[in-house]
């Protein structure tokens, strides 16, 4: 990885306390760290040099943090934006998903998860860096939720319902799913279940249905030791040809070629850590390069 190629973290916490272990992990992956402090717009910096990703950093989202997060998502669309949160709620997520946050995480923090999406933004980010990511999503409006303006988090019935979709979407993603099981399981029609779908989330159910498919193919496409075969079925995909080129039109490349890039990747950085580790005592001749700060 080129010292250049660096992750910024744009601190919008109320308090001052600030939560450092993730940084540590991403300057432990070879990724150099920048941090924007509070009051410090972000946007000249990424405009100078746009980085692999931008994590928004918060404890409790307030209306300016996240007016911040969106007027610089409008500015620099090319950039992929993280967020970090301590306060969570089912309508603070659905906020982020729909102002176009490329991944969602909440305090404490998965480090295991953040460095796989890490390492496919840095993967997307290396070949063609002014190519926009591909995350298509619809242009909407996108009200800050109301715990922002308190502080508090309420859960609204419709959130509670949307993560009982949610929960019921993952945890059959290997098969089949019917629109109208779904709308059963919400005691709904499937035109109010579309309805209800597209209101919450400003995208439509089966819209977010396939996202979830190429999400999960693309994470188990990171292990060499699956078949692409059984990522196909794994994630519900009844056929391996339409998988293949479904896969291809969302990200950009077959699975063969995706698995490929991100086994090369995880190897490169295996190779790198081994060779960071000295077996005998360094001379004065010999220095030892150590990891990019």
């Amino acid at each position: 990885m080129q010292p250049k190629e660096y992750v910024l973290i744009i601190v919008r916490n109320i308090q001052n306390r600030v939560d450092n272990d993730f940084h540590h992990a991403l300057r432990q992956a070879g990724y150099r760290v920048e941090i924007v402090p509070s009051g410090q717009d972000p946007v000249p910096l990424m405009q100078a040099h746009p980085p692999v990703a931008a994590c928004f950093q918060f404890d409790y989202p307030d209306f300016e943090g996240l007016a911040s997060l969106r007027e610089t998502k409008t500015a620099m669309p090319s950039v992929p934006l993280l967020m970090i949160t301590q306060a969570h709620s089912e309508s603070l997520a659905v906020w982020a998903f729909r102002a176009r946050v490329w991944d969602y995480f909440v305090q404490p923090i998965d480090i295991p998860r953040l460095m796989e999406v890490a390492a496919k933004l840095y993967r997307l980010h290396l070949p063609q860096k002014s190519r926009p990511p591909r995350h298509d999503a619809a242009q909407i409006r996108n009200q800050i939720p109301p715990e922002a303006r308190t502080h508090c988090s309420t859960l609204l019935d419709d959130q509670a319902l949307l993560q009982r979709i949610v929960s019921f979407t993952d945890q059959n993603l290997h098969r089949k799913i019917a629109q109208s099981e779904v709308a059963n399981l919400c005691t709904m029609s499937c035109f109010q279940l579309s309805r209800f779908f597209k209101r919450v989330t400003g995208v439509t159910f089966q819209g977010y249905l396939l996202h979830r498919r190429i999400n999960e193919a693309m994470r188990l496409l990171a292990n060499p030791k699956v078949s692409i075969t059984d990522v196909c079925f794994t994630v519900g995909f009844g056929d391996l040809s339409y998988f293949t080129r479904t896969f291809q039109r969302y990200v950009g490349m077959p699975p063969s070629r995706f698995r490929l890039e991100a086994t090369e990747l995880a190897s490169t950085r295996q190779s790198a850590q081994i060779s960071s580790v000295p077996t005998a005592l360094p001379s004065v001749l010999d220095p030892v390069e150590g990891p990019y700060p």
